[in-house]
């Protein structure tokens, strides 16, 4: 059902579906897969919005390949408000970019970061330095904003130690200590102190007391 509304969306944008094998030519997409994954996750109106905003816009009809849809998509989402306030503004500040140049550039990064990643930021770097609408980048600059990134970033390596110790503290209670010593060693190459430190904090995530981890390491 999903698919066929995709192909049927597309219909409508003029927009071709080539087979996988195929090198798209504007105009053309070989990514079903990817605008079904978007029509799912985010509905009919959202898909329009990107279909339109690549096939609409100078130089970009033949950029409809997976990485750049789903970066479209995010930027849809981030910019939900300039987009409801002035699609026109939108579709100008599209006009002005070089999706191709920044896709290129970014598969540089490939390996490193996602190029729908890369070409996400990038992109919106871009279009807010060519809208016309008060957003964003329109806001005297403040630099506590280093913090509040440096904030999030910590939480983010806060709670990939935390499942990590999840993860340690599963197997430990599931095998002798010498076995869990051997594994830690030969599966994870985990230092023992960096392996304590991951279970404390996992264990007080779950209100455990932390002296339960004990001293097997």
């Amino acid at each position: 059902m999903s698919e066929a509304l995709v192909r049927s969306i597309c219909a409508e944008f003029d927009v071709t579906i080539i087979p996988a094998h195929e090198f798209p030519k504007p105009g053309e997409t070989r990514a079903i897969a990817t605008l079904t994954s978007i029509l799912d996750k985010h509905g009919e109106g959202h898909l329009r919005i990107v279909l339109s905003t690549l096939i609409e816009t100078k130089g970009n009809q033949g950029l409809m390949i997976a990485p750049i849809l789903w970066a479209t998509s995010d930027l849809v989402l981030a910019c939900s408000k300039w987009i409801e306030k002035d699609l026109s503004d939108w579709y100008q500040a599209w006009d002005k970019i070089p999706v191709g140049w920044i896709t290129w550039h970014c598969q540089s990064l490939y390996g490193v970061v996602t190029v729908r990643q890369a070409a996400a930021g990038a992109m919106y770097v871009m279009l807010t330095a060519y809208t016309n609408t008060k957003n964003k980048a329109d806001r005297p600059m403040n630099f506590n904003f280093i913090k509040r990134t440096d904030d999030m970033q910590d939480a983010l390596i806060r709670k990939q130690a935390i499942e990590a110790g999840k993860t340690l503290l599963e197997v430990k209670a599931s095998v002798s200590p010498r076995e869990f010593r051997a594994w830690l060693r030969e599966a994870t190459g985990m230092e023992p102190d960096a392996a304590r430190r991951h279970m404390k904090k996992a264990a007080a995530s779950q209100s455990v007391t932390a002296g339960a981890i004990g001293n097997v390491l």
